[in-house]
């Protein structure tokens, strides 16, 4: 008997090592196996990309978008992963270090266009990456150093891959043949679980309770329509962005079917029924009414509803200021207020600034076409669509109320001037468009002018232009100016003529040559003035100007050292999650005739500077159809509004992107308050994007005009 335990025992050990081996090779071959080791690293990577992109702009990590960038992360690497395990482990191994690669560079060239624009790009402005190429090395000189960083944590993913796939392929055993039935069964267990991972997504896109109660758009109309990106990459990361901007390609899907699927929402505006005054606006809307009565489709009605229910803004003190003047319009290329601060460097600015009206708290929101649609969003009063240059991209429209048109139609000649080509705004359709009578680029001008878009010099615009207008007056016109944008890194003509001095003040090498061009542009000004005077109009004639946006090709701390030693007040940061003062921009409107300048404190944006003209100058307009307000009503909310949905006033600033409030003074809103001002905001943006992508400013035209009363002459008795 003991001789057979000992047989027993000793055959018992010779089974377990085998026991052991089996385990321990299960083990080995989970650790290592291809697929499990391809989806581990191929989902890290892309997940540690974002959420490093996530700090570099400094986002929340508070929320859950970023439980949603991991789901989407851990798809992406499955899906991946199942399509190469059926391919050789060397094949799946390059393919992947490459697609790693490909996701940190393109996350680091969506990085450096936000740092540029405080946007990212889109499909749809695809030709903004041209722009950031063209003036590469004024891009590269805003970064922050630690930007670069992304590239290089890039690199450390894909060395980092490519190792531990190497090093996990040599501790592998053979792969063992499989039956056909049981391969199907393993094979098909990563695409169940991805469906499972993908309804559970999806789950988080349709439903509320994953989303933020002040969020201005909803995850499920972001996931629909990414056109804010800013909003759909804070909650869906860089990578789930591009693929939602390529399925928005496709689909078609716009504004209209966002407006459509949240009108049940829309916080209608209060219109309250005002005793009428002197200074009530009368406004027969019988036409309207009529033309409502006959039209079928449902989003022109909808727009119809929208803007004939919002409240008229009432006459005031100011009404009919500046009525029967002239008036010209002048974009100031890449000024922000560092025009206003130095009466020694930029005396006709400063002087034009502090002896007119000046708009103290006002900004220029960046999109990702600054430029054009903030030129259109002044001379339309319209907020334009962020991820196109929308002028551009809507060639045929006709703004049958844009300031052109109004003036038009009170008897003024208009024109429109630039002292470049068409190569980045189809100006020569687009302003016609809006109703400029003509339109004169630097060809027509007869300018002599480079292939280089930054050495333009504006006097030589303002010289050849007055022989166009200046003796026809009452004139209405528009110049877009060019000279201080950049790049200010090269030697050019307008950067050089005043270098040494500002080099010799202590500024930096790229803010003199800025600083240089300012002083060229403000010549330039004093030009214009000189040439009214001269022909008797400067009286006569007002002047409003806005930069279109900060000088772009500045870094933060060109433009603070600038702000500090010139007493702003403020300095800036351009990824700011706290406030906007990087979009503080001067907006002013000048005559030489005024007995005292204006100060408005009343926080506004460009999109009011046209309703507040309109009323300045006593013009047959309505204020309905304008998404901007007259700044010097008592009805103009003192509140700046931005492409992304964020907002600042007296109280503080909101950051749409993290649904983040923070507070300048004792007032405090409660969330309830928060969400009416971001469904307002929202509202109104999807409302101007609808009308514009269904041109319906001239629907609505010629509508009205179509069912207008034609009133009777009247005849006398015995005629």
């Amino acid at each position: 008997m003991g001789k057979d335990k000992t047989e027993k025992e000793t055959k018992t050990s010779k089974i377990e090592p085998k026991i052991d081996e089996i385990q321990r090779r299960k083990i080995v071959d989970i650790i290592t196996n291809k697929y499990i080791v391809s989806s581990t690293l191929l989902t890290i990577s892309i997940f540690i990309i974002e959420m490093f992109l996530r700090y570099l702009t400094e986002s929340s990590f508070n929320d859950f978008g970023v439980v949603r960038i991991f789901i989407s992360s851990l798809i992406i690497g499955m899906g991946i992963s199942w399509i190469l395990h059926f391919f050789k482990r060397i094949i799946a191994r390059v393919i992947n270090a490459i697609l790693i690669a490909v996701v940190g560079i393109y996350a680091f060239v969506e990085l450096l266009l936000y740092n540029l624009i405080g946007f990212y790009m889109g499909m749809g402005n695809a030709e903004q990456g041209t722009k950031v190429g063209e003036f590469i090395d004024s891009t590269i000189k805003t970064m922050n150093i630690h930007h670069a960083s992304l590239l290089i944590v890039t690199v450390v993913l894909v060395v980092l891959y490519i190792f531990i796939d190497i090093y996990v392929s040599k501790k592998a055993y053979k792969p063992r043949r499989r039956k056909f039935s049981k391969a199907l069964l393993i094979n098909m267990i990563p695409l169940l679980v991805i469906g499972l991972l993908c309804t559970f997504y999806y789950h988080t896109v349709r439903s509320k309770s994953y989303q933020s109660e002040l969020q201005a758009t909803s995850n499920y109309s972001l996931w629909l329509y990414p056109e804010n990106s800013n909003l759909t990459v804070n909650n869906y990361g860089v990578v789930m962005y591009i693929f939602l901007d390529i399925k928005n390609q496709i689909t078609g899907i716009d504004s209209e079917y966002i407006m459509n699927l949240e009108m049940q929402e829309v916080v209608q505006e209060e219109k309250k029924e005002e005793p009428v005054t002197d200074y009530t606006r009368i406004i027969d809307d019988s036409a309207w009414d009529e033309l409502i009565a006959n039209t079928s489709d449902g989003t022109y009605n909808s727009l119809n509803n929208y803007l004939k229910n919002r409240s008229i803004t009432p006459k005031n003190d100011y009404t009919g200021m500046f009525k029967g003047k002239n008036l010209i319009i002048i974009l100031m290329e890449s000024v922000n207020e560092i025009a206003i601060y130095n009466e020694e460097y930029f005396p006709t600015l400063y002087k034009m600034y502090h002896e007119g009206i000046s708009f103290k708290n006002n900004y220029s929101p960046r999109n990702n076409c600054s430029t054009g649609n903030n030129e259109m969003t002044v001379l339309t009063s319209l907020w334009t669509i962020n991820n196109t240059c929308t002028a551009n991209a809507y060639l045929k429209n006709k703004y049958s109320y844009a300031s052109f048109n109004i003036f038009n139609r009170a008897g003024y000649k208009t024109a429109a001037f630039h002292d470049y080509t068409q190569k980045f705004y189809l100006r020569g359709t687009t302003l016609p468009n809006m109703g400029a009578g003509a339109y004169y680029g630097v060809e027509k001008l007869g300018i002599p002018y480079s292939t280089s878009y930054t050495e333009a010099d504006d006097k030589d615009m303002f010289k050849a232009a007055k022989d166009y207008y200046m003796s026809d007056a009452p004139f209405m016109v528009y110049f877009a100016s060019v000279t201080p944008h950049q790049s200010y890194v090269a030697s050019q003509t307008c950067s050089d003529r005043y270098f040494t001095k500002y080099r010799n003040l202590g500024y930096s090498e790229y803010l003199s040559r800025y600083l240089s061009k300012m002083q060229v542009f403000d010549e330039a000004m004093k030009e214009l003035l000189d040439e009214l005077k001269a022909a008797g109009e400067l009286d006569n004639t007002v002047i409003a100007m806005f930069g279109d946006h900060f000088p772009y090709g500045l870094n933060d701390n060109d433009i603070n050292d600038f702000f500090t030693k010139n007493n702003a007040g403020y300095t800036i940061n351009r990824n700011s999650t706290t406030n906007k003062n990087v979009d503080k921009t001067p907006m002013l409107i000048y005559n030489a005739a005024m007995e005292k300048p204006i100060e408005v404190t009343d926080y506004t944006t460009i999109i009011d500077l046209l309703p507040t003209l309109l009323n300045l100058f006593d013009m047959d307009y309505d204020p309905r159809l304008y998404l901007g307000t007259d700044a010097l009503s008592e009805t103009h909310v003192s509140r700046a509004y931005f492409s992304d949905k964020s907002w600042v006033d007296e109280n503080g600033f909101y950051y749409a992107p993290t649904n983040k409030m923070t507070y300048t003074g004792d007032t405090k809103y409660d969330a309830t308050t928060i969400a009416s001002i971001n469904k307002e905001i929202s509202t109104r943006q999807n409302m101007s994007a609808t009308a514009i992508q269904n041109n319906y400013f001239k629907y609505l035209y010629e509508g009205l005009e179509k069912y207008k009363k034609v009133e009777e002459p009247t005849t006398t008795s015995g005629e």
